[in-house]
């Protein structure tokens, strides 16, 4: 009974709800699709900050891929990030806290980003407003981009990765699903996720086919799960490559 619902719901999600959230936000650019997103609360409200960045921020999945990261930073000596997406700041602000490691915001908002300026910026932190997919980037020891490809298309998803070639490496992570229906589904940027639809942004598979220098996972629940890649700028530290 559960897999007819299951099956029914992905239908459901697939035939109705995506290609009305897709219309929504199709005609906008990436900037309007976001600010629209925080602005309408369509991932939730934080009561300190009035935005949140949805579920992913918060709870017990969150916290663990904080430890986790911390471990890995300290593992690895990385002294700089830059946070490509930072959104509402919960995961950078723990990291930060954790590790003291200097960090520079960076996310597509000017409300937010403003926000964060007000808030936030003391002597090793910072925030910029850009756009990952096409703006000059800063320069870090490596880039994080937590559950934030899953919200673009794939040619925004491509031309992301073209544009971190200034970082020796980038962390990136993905909600997908345990078993996908399919990889890499294409989609118009909005608050939608493939994994709705039971698919996932996996940068290995095409059309990416990226090398993966590490792989990591976090289990979410019975059907889906946090995956975390390491992937290579065009400058690259060989001895931190062969340690991964």
């Amino acid at each position: 009974m559960s897999s007819l619902r299951d099956h029914l719901r992905f239908l459901y999600q697939r035939t109705l709800v995506l290609p009305r959230i897709s219309r929504t936000y199709k005609a906008l650019s990436t900037a309007e699709t976001f600010s629209r997103i925080y602005a309408t609360h369509a991932w939730g409200t934080d009561g300190r900050q009035g935005f949140s960045s949805g579920n992913g921020s918060r709870g017990a999945i969150a916290e663990e891929y904080c430890s986790w990261l911390t471990a890995f930073i300290r593992e690895k000596g990385f002294r700089s990030v830059a946070d490509l997406g930072c959104g509402d700041f919960y995961v950078g602000s723990r990291v930060v806290e954790e590790t003291g490691i200097e960090y520079v915001g960076i996310d597509i908002v000017p409300d937010v980003i403003a926000h964060h300026a007000r808030s936030f910026v003391r002597k090793g932190i910072r925030f910029q407003c850009l756009d990952i997919v096409k703006d000059r980037l800063p320069s870090a020891d490596f880039c994080m981009i937590r559950q934030v490809f899953q919200h673009l298309s794939n040619a925004e998803i491509t031309a992301a990765l073209s544009n971190l070639s200034q970082y020796p490496f980038a962390l990136i992570s993905e909600h997908v699903p345990v078993k996908p229906r399919s990889l890499n589904r294409d989609q118009s940027h909005g608050p939608q996720v493939r994994s709705t639809c039971g698919s996932g942004v996996y940068l290995d598979r095409p059309p990416f086919c990226r090398e993966i220098l590490g792989e990591w996972e976090i289990r979410v629940d019975a059907v889906s799960l946090i995956r975390s890649v390491l992937i290579r700028g065009s400058r690259f530290n060989n001895e931190l490559e062969a340690d991964v």
